[in-house]
């Protein structure tokens, strides 16, 4: 087995399973599979200099286009870099390829330089598709069926070869699987919607309507589209969800944030049906749970309706609370302009923003990432959603969650994308820990460090990428904005964000 044969069989496995764009951070290793890859029609190539960042970006790619991405890295802890966004990927049940370079086999268990123990690196996070060397006599590549990520490493002895002749990804055959249909019948008496691609949403919105049972939907359902669904959408969140006394909760999408989906796991008089394209039920119950895949939307059966699961109507009074981050969330849905795309960051943005849905403009698309729901990798996921949409493209995003992914904007140049809006909500640290229930009795002193409370602003940050800056406590700066790259910096009120959550999580009190 030659290398050169080596590495046409590894670009061969990426056409196979309809790989077109790879995202490459290039190192000695593997450039022999660098330079294949620049000779090969029919690829689209994304350039970085880690490959955390790539791996991010490789993840937004699918998120909307629903289409394989590959990542290639070379040797040694830079593969190991992959491994938040192949989690991620795992957990959202997207198909990210991961082709790793690694030195020969016989280095395996020595500590010589670049040298780890690379294959299976990503465990049951990735399904191993080959571990291939020069000195193999064949090249066995594991088949796999569904949309889950996929490695395969692929050893290099030197000299390395970089003459080599890439693959026709454009001729490529890959392989159509068989749709599949299952029937079942739905009784349910509440509907929670999350993270779901607007292509699913407009699939799901006949069978929601046909259904007729109260839908409470996060903006990242992408329902709130749909005029024959909004007599049926149920505002006010985890709010709602407390006067709710469901006997059968379908859930469509990824897996809620609120606090009430966990609290469902001491609750198992009530069913739960899960219809998903990531085949996670979200719970660790097994007692009167089921997950059905996403194909179930379609053949679904739908009863007459259940009796009244109670849930009320709560519409937060946002404007009384000005600087607040949650009515900071309603000014800028209202300044985002329509058929735009957000995506929306862990943790505490994604649960801001349901309560300011009702201000979207019409055809303003939501995206997020909701499968381990951690917030690394934010900034080069959004860099990945935006690149194939020329609308405006937003970020909202937290303080941290910013400085987890300062080298994103490494792409920016290669993306030609002049309408992105980066807005960073900076709280000084990680607020959402003071809301935990179980970490309020912690000291000052304890808290503090718990947060990562910092003083940081992020002028510096835009300017070291050559993006424009805003700081701004007035939403009108954000209209209009210039054809360029920008990164808005918002500083929220603490006091009255305090506010703002203590009216709000008040007891519910129902009316005699």
């Amino acid at each position: 087995m030659t290398q050169e044969q080596l590495i046409q069989q590894a670009l061969s496995a990426l056409a196979h399973f309809g790989v077109r764009e790879v995202c490459i951070a290039a190192g000695a290793r593997n450039a022999p599979l660098i330079a294949a890859l620049l000779t090969s029609p029919g690829i689209k190539i994304w350039n970085f200099f880690e490959e955390r960042s790539a791996a991010f970006f490789a993840l937004g790619r699918m998120i909307v286009d629903r289409k394989p991405v590959a990542v290639v890295t070379t040797s040694g802890t830079a593969a190991a870099e992959c491994l938040p966004a192949v989690i991620e990927a795992h957990y959202q049940g997207l198909p990210l390829f991961v082709l790793t370079a690694d030195r020969p086999k016989s280095y395996r268990g020595s500590g010589a330089p670049q040298a780890i123990e690379q294959h299976h690196l990503f465990g049951v996070y990735a399904q191993m598709l080959g571990d291939w060397d020069v000195t193999d006599e064949s090249l066995a590549m594991y088949q796999t069926t569904d949309d889950r990520p996929r490695h395969l490493n692929v050893c290099l002895d030197e000299p390395l070869e970089t003459n080599i002749i890439g693959v026709d990804f454009s001729r490529a055959q890959t392989p159509v699987l068989e749709a599949r249909t299952h029937a079942c019948s739905l009784d349910c008496d509440l509907v929670l919607a999350s993270g779901m691609h607007p292509a699913d949403a407009k699939e799901a919105a006949p069978m929601l309507a046909k259904l007729g049972a109260p839908i409470v939907a996060e903006a990242t359902s992408n329902l709130h589209h749909f005029r024959d669904l909004q007599p049926l959408l149920i505002p006010g969140g985890e709010r709602a969800l407390q006067s709710a006394k469901p006997t059968h909760v379908l859930r469509l999408g990824a897996v809620p944030s609120w606090r009430w989906w966990r609290d469902l796991e001491s609750q198992p008089k009530i069913r739960v049906t899960n219809i998903t394209r990531s085949g996670f039920s979200g719970l660790a119950r097994k007692e009167e749970v089921v997950t059905l895949p996403w194909e179930a939307v379609k053949s679904a059966q739908c009863p007459a309706a259940c009796a009244s699961c109670g849930i009320l109507r709560f519409e937060p009074e946002l404007e009384k609370f000005e600087q607040s981050e949650p009515n900071w969330m309603r000014k800028l849905i209202e300044v985002i302009p329509a058929r735009s795309r957000v995506f929306l960051g862990n943790s505490l943005p994604i649960r801001e923003l349901n309560l300011a849905l009702k201000s979207a403009q019409p055809g303003v698309d939501f995206f997020a990432n909701r499968g381990a729901n951690g917030i690394d990798g934010l900034v080069s996921t959004f860099l990945g959603v935006s690149a194939s949409h020329r609308e405006e493209c937003w970020l909202i995003v937290g303080d941290l969650s910013t400085l987890y992914d300062l080298a994103a904007p490494w792409v920016i140049a290669q993306m030609d994308h002049p309408k992105l809006r980066i807005v960073v909500i900076n709280n000084g640290g990680g607020k959402i820990f003071s809301r935990v229930n179980s970490l309020r009795a912690l000291s000052e002193k304890s808290l503090a460090v718990i947060e990562n409370r910092h003083e940081l602003g992020f002028e510096p940050w835009a300017q070291m990428w050559g993006m424009e800056y805003v700081q701004t406590d007035d939403a009108s700066d954000l209209v209009d904005l210039l054809h360029v790259p920008i990164v808005i910096e918002i500083r929220p009120n603490p006091l009255q964000t305090e506010a703002f959550w203590k009216d709000w999580q008040r007891p519910v009190i129902r009316p005699r």
